[in-house]
């Protein structure tokens, strides 16, 4: 397992929140459940084209510290960047030693957030 030192991205992780306006039409917030994860980001030396060619996936492995709260509902927020990582599985590959999550996300078209300062 690498020291402290190797994690030097923080992420927050959001999760979707769905609300219906009177006009029965949905819309998506997300909200913040853990602010500061450390973490890093490893390429995982993939590109995915999705809907026939219109965009291009990037997937990449997150490794960050251990938290219960993180699940593959929501997604991670790159705090330095604004970068928006789209989860798609959350390993433990301590096999329940709870050091470390293993993230498997994905990077849509470069999808960014304004960062926070």
């Amino acid at each position: 397992m690498a020291g402290c030192g190797y994690w030097r991205e923080r992420y927050n992780y959001q999760t979707p929140t769905t609300t219906i306006d009177g006009a029965g039409q949905g819309s998506t917030a997300y909200a913040d459940v853990v602010i500061g994860l450390a973490g890093v980001v490893t390429p995982n030396q993939r590109e995915v084209m999705d809907d026939m060619g219109m965009s291009i996936r990037t997937d990449v492995v997150i490794e960050t510290a251990w938290d219960p709260n993180v699940s593959s509902v929501g997604r991670l927020i790159e705090m330095s960047s604004g970068t928006i990582y789209n989860i798609i599985g959350v390993v433990d590959p301590d096999g329940g030693k709870r050091r470390r999550l293993r993230i498997t996300a994905a990077n849509m078209d470069g999808e960014t957030v304004e960062p926070e300062t």
